[in-house]
């Protein structure tokens, strides 16, 4: 298909060439007389499609390639995620919803291969627009049309951020406390006489940003829509984008059945209980090298041990009795390994546990 395309792009661009005059008749009054596209007075020639197309479906076959490997990466790593119980960067998991993860299941496969290939398609005529653009200002060198949208956007965009760069210098530091290290305040009285002026000049750029703000989830949706671990709705939407959820569904259900964990302890109750191959005990000598390495593979877990706790425990005993002894009183707070206690107890108690724990 790509390759029976260049031979009609130049009755492609003749065609789109005369639509592009009728608009700019339509937007500028000033050139009545626009004529065809061989007319050099046109607002806006059109170059040759040819260069445009084969850079543009090129590029977008190689972001598409980008973006699967980058997704499968993300596979890996929302798996992993969801094995530690780690719900930051996909939703939890609800026990009402299993029907909906197995039907995602279901769909994974088919929706990825429809995302990726409408999102190629997507992506190339969007990036041929642009290259369309930018290679008439090139050839031409002088685009009235292109001369005249930019006039319009530079003065807003550099507007735009002028405010913004304002906004981060007075807030850093006029505004915020030791150069905006501290989140408190600083010149409440100016601040708040800032942000009444500051209202009426926001109402205005809000609605640039609200533009930018299409603008952008244009772009990021075309960008990334071969993706389906991203969904452009946000976090609040994402449950009701159809590739999102088949992908949460796949995600989940491969925890469930594909779990570490849950593999190990399967397989070692098979292997050690209903099916016993090896009836020969472990020396005790080599019971404590397998703990050792399995505490320097998990440190964690050394402050978990049974002795390292009873010493802990001990320890905080002794603690107890000194201070009992330097202060000289006669009850003192229960200690941790004496939770079936009550809360108080006699010094005598204590010496006594002591004593036992001593021999």
């Amino acid at each position: 298909f790509c390759v029976q395309v260049p031979p009609s792009l130049d009755a492609l661009r003749k065609s789109s060439q005369q639509v592009v005059n009728l608009l700019s008749k339509l937007t500028n009054s000033s050139d009545p007389n626009l004529q065809a596209d061989e007319n050099p007075s046109s607002d806006f020639p059109l170059p040759d499609f040819v260069r445009s197309y084969l850079i543009a479906f090129i590029a977008a076959l190689f972001i598409t390639l980008v973006q699967l490997l980058v997704m499968f990466a993300g596979i890996r790593r929302n798996l992993l995620q969801a094995f530690r119980g780690d719900d930051s960067e996909i939703p939890r998991r609800l026990s009402s919803e299993n029907i909906n993860y197995i039907t995602g299941t279901f769909h994974f496969a088919g929706y990825l291969i429809g995302y990726v290939i409408l999102a190629y398609i997507f992506l190339a005529i969007f990036l041929f627009i642009i290259l369309i653009s930018i290679d008439a200002l090139i050839t031409y060198g002088n685009v009235k049309f292109l001369e005249t949208i930019l006039k319009i956007i530079i003065p807003t965009l550099i507007l735009v951020f002028f405010k913004m760069y304002l906004n981060k210098i007075l807030g850093q530091y006029i505004f915020l406390q030791h150069d905006g290290e501290v989140l408190s305040i600083n010149n409440r009285r100016a601040f708040m006489v800032f942000i009444y002026f500051n209202f009426f000049l926001d109402a205005f750029l809000g609605f640039v940003a609200a533009i930018m703000r299409i603008l952008r989830s244009i772009a990021g949706g075309v960008l990334y829509m071969c993706r389906l671990d991203y969904s452009p709705l946000g976090r609040k939407l994402e449950t009701i984008d159809s590739g999102f959820s088949a992908y949460c569904g796949f995600i989940f259900v491969e925890c469930a059945h594909r779990h570490p964990v849950l593999l190990y302890f399967v397989s070692h109750l098979l292997r050690n209980h209903l099916y016993p191959t090896n009836t020969k005990r472990l020396s005790k000598a080599r019971h404590k090298w397998y703990v050792a390495i399995f505490l320097l593979n998990n440190p964690t877990l050394i402050y978990r041990r049974k002795q390292f706790l009873t010493r802990l425990q001990e320890n905080e005993l002794k603690m107890m009795l000194i201070g009992r002894n330097n202060m000289k009183e006669l009850y003192i707070e229960q200690p941790p390994i004496l939770a079936h206690r009550a809360s108080i107890i006699s010094a005598k108690d204590l010496e006594d546990i002591w004593e036992r724990r001593k021999f």
